[in-house]
């Protein structure tokens, strides 16, 4: 494999580290989450979700370089679905369909993460 292709296989590696830890809501739409609650998400190189996973609120997803793309989720055998009767944070949804409509990832100056695209913006922070 040619230095360049290795270098640039090496930094998608990376890249798909990017969300991989906990994180918690910063900003949406260039504007500072200043709610009365906050809202922490959990992500592996794939899937990005709030707790409690039996609340169904997740996105599966890509990284290469700094192109971000939802993806369906995988399909998995037929399981009777746990669900929980939870109220999820009003402002939640929003954030769902923020990351889902993202196609671009980005550190910030602060050394957060923005997902964008789409006209929206997510902002997050490690905790």
């Amino acid at each position: 494999m040619p230095a360049e292709s290795q270098s640039d296989a090496a930094q998608d590696d990376a890249s798909a580290q990017m969300l991989v830890g906990e994180w918690r809501v910063a900003g949406i739409n260039g504007e500072e989450f200043d709610e009365p609650y906050g809202i922490a998400l959990s992500a592996t190189d794939s899937e990005i979700w709030w707790n409690p996973r039996c609340a169904r609120q997740s996105a599966h997803y890509t990284i290469q370089g700094n192109r971000f793309r939802w993806t369906p989720p995988p399909e998995r055998p037929q399981e009777p679905l746990q669900v929980c009767a939870i109220a999820i944070p009003p402002r939640l949804p929003e954030v769902m369909q923020t990351i889902r409509g993202a196609d671009m990832i980005e550190r910030t100056p602060a050394n957060g993460i923005r997902l964008s695209g789409n006209g929206r913006s997510l902002t997050l922070f490690s905790q």
